[in-house]
């Protein structure tokens, strides 16, 4: 989750830390955060990879950042907001369940 505080950041690039959830059987077991080293996409997509992240939920994204995840097998659900933990809630819920809903918008990236 690439965070400001308690909450989704608006803007990955610019997130001030990211909050890292570890699942088991489609629960939140433990939370941690790790500050936002500000390194470049691709470095950053390859330190998230190696911590074992697998889905990364933000507000905006810029294309590059995107591919750099998606390119080291990371899910990016952009677009989201309100609290971090409340945003991990609502993916776990729709993974689990599954969800009728067409959500074109999860498609969408910001030009950098």
């Amino acid at each position: 989750m690439a965070s400001e505080g308690l909450k989704v950041s608006p803007v990955f690039g610019k997130c001030a830390s990211f909050t890292c959830y570890r699942i088991e059987r489609g629960v939140i077991v433990e939370c941690q955060n790790m500050p936002n080293p500000l390194f470049p996409p691709n470095r950053l997509a390859s330190l998230l990879h190696e911590l074992d992240v697998r889905v990364l939920i933000t507000g905006t994204i810029e294309r590059e950042a995107a591919e750099a995840l998606r390119a080291v097998d990371i899910e990016v659900v952009p677009n989201r907001g309100g609290t971090a933990r409340h945003a991990a809630e609502v993916y776990l819920a729709r993974t689990l369940i599954g969800s009728d809903e067409s959500d074109e918008e999860e498609l969408d990236v910001v030009e950098a």
